[in-house]
């Protein structure tokens, strides 16, 4: 074995082993963020889908959709904003529409659910409808959303 100003080939060996190493974990890490940010984009996807059929069954059991709580500018927000927690997702809840309170998997001012009603006559349309939101997803998506008179 070679020595090189008490650096042996050991040595070598041993330091390349943990640069390669880490290196990795921060090639693994770096990928785990971007895994994790799209597992949470698509409960966001798979909740919208959820809350939307409930609100769905709740207006064929009612004939009308639920009031919103009017946390901020007329929307319903799943984060109780001003310390709110009446929210539609409650309601719905309590209706057993839905068996959980579904929540966006951060809740916070820059990632929640919002839902608003509108009345028969609003923006033309002939029948009642609501807006029901996903507010931001982590990755960038094409298709974020649509709308339409329900009729």
């Amino acid at each position: 074995m070679w020595e090189l100003n008490n650096f042996t080939t050991a040595k070598l060996q041993k330091l390349v082993a943990v640069v390669f190493i880490g290196c990795l974990m921060v090639l693994f890490l770096s990928g785990f963020d971007i895994i994790k940010a799209k597992a949470r984009d698509i409960k966001r996807r798979a909740d919208i889908k959820i809350l939307a059929k409930a609100l769905d069954l709740y207006h064929d059991q009612y004939g009308r959709y639920p009031d919103a709580v009017n946390d901020w500018q007329n929307w319903d927000l799943s984060i109780g904003y001003n310390g709110s927690d009446e929210e539609f997702i409650n309601k719905l809840n309590s209706e057993e529409l839905i068996d959980r309170l579904v929540k966006d998997p951060i809740n916070n001012a820059a990632y929640h659910y919002r839902y608003q009603k509108f009345q028969t006559g609003a923006y033309g349309c002939a029948n009642s409808f609501y807006i029901l939101q996903a507010v931001n997803f982590e990755l960038s998506v094409k298709d974020n959303g649509q709308g339409e008179c329900p009729e």
